[in-house]
């Protein structure tokens, strides 16, 4: 599907159980798997709530993030679906959609989150970034949904949509329906390209409020530029941790605190969070460059 350049690829490990000593101790692995299969039944419970207020036009949902890349943090991973429709939902169906979601969201313990956006089927057959979204649910509006039940957040272009669609295609589950790949083409490079280098335009500026959240997006975005590969945060950070040396510190505890072995910010200071984010942005740019030659 994508572009590799010709350079040394460093294999990224099955990350997918990687609840391994290394990482954490088997006391804690073991209520992290108890935590993904709640996480995981939610999920089919919101799938269930979705096709109960869409009805016949609901023609796909799938799992798609940490959940289903196998990074997620029962503390702070939300639960991320994309749901995929046939026509245009009457606006009663949506906001029947976000009673719902609602009613689901008060069961879920607190810090726990859901995610979703849903996406009209025609639009998968040409994917463009910004992508037309009919309807999006998260922690953000959340209390916009609670305030105002004529609340909606739809009908808008989203310049993150492109970046999950090719999650969920290339290695998303499906919660109903059929694979994304027998229902649409591969996303275009370009689309993916620009919806992830959307989410780390501000880095520079963002670090030092999200320096975990900043640190696995930017070593992602440059391994797909320099591998191909289509990771989690994850998976970017341990990806980073051996390819970038130099800023091993910085990554490992932003790693850290993305798996929860350690808590509370991340004691690395502003100064040195910036210089990372320069330069990480500096070799996108480069990579950037080296892909038009």
């Amino acid at each position: 599907m994508y572009k590799r350049n010709p350079q040394v690829v460093i294999p990224l490990p099955d990350l997918l159980h990687d609840h391994t000593a290394s990482d954490i101790d088997n006391h804690r692995a073991s209520h992290i798997d108890n935590e993904i299969r709640k996480a995981l039944q939610t999920a089919q419970d919101l799938a269930a709530r979705c096709r109960q207020a869409l009805g016949d036009r609901v023609a796909g949902i799938y799992l798609h993030g940490s959940l289903a890349m196998g990074g997620f943090n029962p503390a702070s991973s939300d639960i991320d679906l994309l749901v995929v429709v046939s026509g245009d939902p009457a606006r009663e169906e949506l906001l029947k959609l976000s009673r719902l979601t609602l009613d689901l969201h008060a069961t879920l313990p607190t810090g726990r989150n859901i995610e979703y956006t849903v996406v009209k089927k025609e639009g998968l057959q040409s994917v463009v970034c910004p992508t037309p979204a009919v309807y999006h649910y998260s922690s953000l509006h959340r209390p916009r949904y609670e305030e105002n039940p004529d609340y909606l957040c739809a009908y808008y272009d989203d310049p993150d949509l492109a970046s999950q669609i090719v999650v969920a295609y290339e290695r998303g589950f499906v919660l109903y329906g059929k694979p994304l790949r027998t229902c649409m083409p591969a996303v275009p490079r370009e689309a993916y390209l620009r919806s992830i280098l959307h989410d780390v335009a501000d880095a520079e500026a963002a670090i030092g409020d999200a320096a975990m959240y900043v640190t696995l997006n930017l070593c992602r975005v440059l391994l797909f530029l320099t591998q191909g590969h289509v990771a989690s945060k994850r998976e970017g950070g341990l990806w980073g941790v051996f390819a970038l040396p130099e800023w091993q510190f910085v990554i490992q505890a932003a790693r850290d605190a993305y798996t929860g072995a350690t808590n509370g910010p991340i004691s690395i200071s502003q100064e040195v969070l910036v210089d990372f984010a320069q330069d990480l942005l500096k070799r996108i740019e480069e990579a950037q460059a080296e892909e038009e030659i």
